[in-house]
């Protein structure tokens, strides 16, 4: 056996036990964001690097305009399970004053309706951005509102690194309507390619024939 060979199998051996690595942290990785968000789990992607830096916020974030139901329209798949059907997200003030996010699904294996409240800890008017309440984190997680124009989409955008070899982002295309029109679709979509999100891993959510109290 030459000496030549012996490098290159020892090298496609190595290569193997990295890919291997990999795999292995980004499956860890993204079962600690799970547990960081609990019940409040959100479909992301896994990518190497740190988070992108090219991403800017709307720059005067009404959350009175922002109330009310919103419908996830395309999001990161979840990591090896379905995304759930007939999402949607009620953004609402309570008697309190504090703004929540009333969510309501269909889970795509058991067809079960599933309904959960997230408080919101706090509001940036000019960051763009709000944090949601997770299970682990007192600070929570910033939600950043890309682009909005209130009435027809909004689109957003979070964001996690780890030491800045990977980041687990977030990112979804919403609709005030459930069924909007396909010229609705195709500008929400041009609007977030502009704003920077990556569309390429990105899958619709079902929206058709959900009950009338989801």
């Amino acid at each position: 056996m030459s000496r030549i060979y012996i490098v290159f199998r020892q090298l496609a051996l190595n290569s193997c036990v990295l890919a291997n690595m990999l795999n292995q942290v980004f499956y860890i990785s993204s079962v600690i964001l799970m547990l960081s968000l609990g019940s409040h789990a959100l479909s992301t992607r896994i990518s190497r690097g740190p988070c992108q830096a090219n991403l800017t916020a709307v720059g005067d974030l009404n959350m009175r305009r922002y109330e009310g139901i919103w419908y996830p329209q395309f999001a990161y798949p979840l990591y090896h399970k379905s995304l759930p059907k007939c999402v949607k997200y009620n953004v609402t003030k309570d008697i309190s004053g504090k703004y929540r996010i009333l969510r309501s699904d269909i889970d795509s294996q058991s067809g079960n309706v599933r309904r959960r409240s997230t408080l919101i800890l706090r509001v940036s008017r000019k960051g763009g951005k709000y944090a949601i309440r997770t299970d682990n984190s007192p600070d929570g997680l910033n939600m950043y509102v890309l682009d909005t124009d209130y009435r027809t989409y909004s689109i957003q955008y979070a964001c996690i690194e780890l030491e800045g070899i990977l980041n687990i982002a977030y990112a979804v295309i919403m609709t005030r309507e459930r069924m909007p029109s396909s010229e609705v679709i195709q500008k929400t979509k041009q609007l977030a390619e502009l704003s920077g999100i990556d569309q390429k891993k990105m899958v619709p959510i079902l929206q058709g024939a959900c009950p009338i109290d989801v």
